[in-house]
């Protein structure tokens, strides 16, 4: 028996129930489930393709209008230049600030479409991820040295190599992402603001290992409107940037397998935490005999 439910705020079964069919015939029960589980997921289909439709246009209004920003600037710059050839050096810096936006957009455009299509190519290799973050950090405190505006400060808790089979150059990509983030939002104090890096080993069973990279910032801390849409497109209040990076980072680390996932600090504690987490390669894994990659 087949009964179509078409009220159920009804309290009388007959006003609450409509169509019915009752039949003892295996063949059309079967005929009869297949026609409503037809129905059914072309039903779901439909509503997917509407929310997904709503995301395309959403997406292309968004970054139609980001490309336009710096596009605008370089054709303004590059007329008035012809026009005050005594501020030249100054606009040709616009000029290059603008097109390196405007690159820089063009690529998280094409990670989106990658992610979104899920042809996002990794090309691994085995290496060790402390070599990767003291090379990065290491990077960023160079750029900042002399300022005493950020002290990024990294722990190795387990003060051991943490080998990982994965894309480096994505993973410096996902690294330098958040760290940017924490730079942005950290104020300054008097000493300046302080940026903590910690990696951390952690066992998920016999044959699986895990490391966990976490960085907690003593910033402005994530903002209650964007915290549910946090690794979402477009999910930023700033002025600055297009809110693609958190999202880009989350496709990049799921695609390797691993997690990606930041809360506000403790009460009492200002800033935010992210961190992401990586399979471990495992030591009876490991081939004594390969080279291990390392950045430089």
């Amino acid at each position: 028996m087949a009964i179509e439910k078409k009220d159920d705020s009804k309290d009388d079964f007959v006003k609450a129930v409509g169509l019915s069919t009752y039949s003892t015939s295996k063949p059309t029960v079967l005929s009869y489930v297949s026609v409503f589980e037809s129905l059914i997921n072309q039903i779901k289909l439909y509503d997917q393709l509407k929310v997904h439709g709503k995301m395309q246009r959403d997406f292309i209004n968004i970054a139609s209008h980001e490309l336009r920003t710096p596009t605008q600037a370089i054709l303004t710059f590059s007329d008035l230049l012809q026009h005050h050839p005594k501020k030249r050096n100054e606009m040709i810096e616009a000029i290059k600030r603008n097109a390196t936006r405007l690159q820089k957009l063009t690529e998280d455009i094409l990670d989106v479409t990658k992610i979104e299509s899920k042809t996002l190519n990794l090309h691994k290799e085995k290496f060790d991820l402390t070599v990767l973050l003291s090379n990065t950090i290491d990077d960023y405190k160079k750029d900042d040295e002399g300022k005493g505006k950020i002290r990024l400060l990294y722990t190795n808790i387990n003060k051991e190599p943490l080998f990982v089979d994965a894309d480096h150059a994505r993973i410096i990509q996902v690294l330098s992402n958040i760290l940017n983030n924490a730079i942005k939002f950290t104020k300054e104090g008097k000493i300046g603001g302080n940026i903590y890096i910690t990696t951390e080993k952690k066992k998920i069973d016999d044959n699986n290992q895990q490391v966990t990279v976490i960085v907690k910032d003593t910033g402005s801390g994530i903002d209650i409107d964007i915290f549910p849409r946090l690794f979402t497109k477009f999910a930023t209040k700033s002025t600055k940037g297009t809110g693609l990076g958190l999202f880009i980072c989350k496709g990049i680390i799921e695609a390797h397998g691993g997690k990606i996932w930041a809360e506000n600090n403790e009460e009492g504690e200002k800033g935010a935490t992210f961190a992401f987490s990586l399979p471990l390669i495992m030591d009876r894994h490991l081939d004594d005999h390969f080279e291990v990659f390392q950045i430089t």
